[in-house]
C-alpha cells in the first residue's frame, strides 16, 4: 500500500508542528516524525485502526490511528488502487462534533 496525504491533512500536520514548536522546536519535531511514523506503518497492515464513529455517515469507512494520545489519523483505503488516503489530522482534545472530512 502507498501512503497519499490530503493537502489538508499536510496543512493539518504543519499547523501541529508550528503550535508545539512556540513551546519547543524539539518536541514539535518529536510529534511531526510520531505522527508520520505510525501513518507509515499503514503500508503494512492499513486496517490496524478502528472505524472512526463519528464519520459513519459519511461517503467512505473512514478510520482513525491515535498518535501519542493526542491525536488521530483519519484515513480511508481504496483497495483497488492499493492506497491508503490521509484526509486529516485531528487533535482529540478539540470538541468531537467538529470533525469533519472536506475530500
Amino acid at each position: 500500500m502507498k501512503i497519499i496525504w490530503l493537502e489538508v491533512a499536510q496543512l493539518q500536520l504543519d499547523a501541529i508542528y508550528k503550535f508545539v514548536a512556540q513551546q519547543s522546536e524539539i518536541a514539535a519535531a518529536k510529534v511531526f516524525n510520531d505522527i508520520i511514523d505510525e501513518t507509515d506503518k499503514l503500508c503494512i497492515f492499513p486496517e490496524m485502526a478502528a472505524v472512526e464513529p463519528l464519520l459513519q455517515k459519511e461517503k467512505y469507512t473512514y478510520r482513525s490511528l491515535v498518535v501519542r494520545r493526542n491525536y488521530k489519523v483519519i484515513y480511508r483505503i481504496n483497495k483497488e488502487t492499493k492506497e491508503v488516503i490521509v484526509a486529516s489530522v485531528w487533535d482529540c482534545r478539540r470538541i468531537p462534533q467538529k470533525l469533519k472530512i472536506s475530500e
